[in-house]
């Protein structure tokens, strides 16, 4: 028996195959989750079969992986119905890290508790974000809400102020 003809029976399926697939879930359905791989990717498969049993599609799933091997890190979405906890410890035992993505709103106490930490006027906070003073005040008074990016970006300020100032300012020579 030549190699080739070996390989063709190794790769023979004894049946039909299962379609396993289904649709990608919706927004509704499901929760952003961000997958860093913290050791040795040698267990991929293990891994894509727990994401597709998490909700990604078995496409989904191996774009996951594919990401995971080539940049260290991917965003995907799983079932809200998934148990998160779960889901971190198996997929931990595999070199993975699951992290969720927090919540993309935020209530007038924490835009002025974050404003509050750093000791910051409106003012001098609204200037630093880039937004104008009005707008800010809103935020604190619950008129209007931020949009998901002016959320992201007052928890990096609140978070690591040096750094959202490094970027958005410059050295005067």
């Amino acid at each position: 028996m030549s190699m080739n003809s070996e390989l063709r029976v190794l790769l023979e399926r004894p049946g039909p195959i299962r379609d396993v697939s289904r649709a990608p879930l919706s927004s509704d359905e499901s929760v952003v989750v961000v997958l860093r791989r913290t050791g040795p990717l040698d267990k991929a498969v293990p891994v894509a079969r727990r994401l597709f049993a998490a909700g990604l599609t078995l496409r989904q799933a191996h774009t996951a992986i594919d990401q995971l091997a080539a940049a260290g890190r991917t965003v995907c979405a799983v079932a809200r119905s998934e148990d998160l906890r779960q889901l971190s410890g198996d997929l931990a035992a595999l070199n993975v890290e699951l992290r969720r993505r927090l919540s993309a709103s935020a209530d007038a106490a924490d835009i002025a508790a974050m404003r509050a930490d750093r000791r910051l006027s409106q003012r001098e906070y609204a200037e630093m974000l880039g937004v104008d003073v009005r707008t800010l005040q809103n935020w604190e008074q619950g008129r209007n809400r931020p949009d998901p990016a002016a959320v992201s970006l007052m928890r990096l300020f609140a978070r690591a102020p040096e750094m959202v100032e490094a970027i958005l300012t410059e050295p005067v020579a």
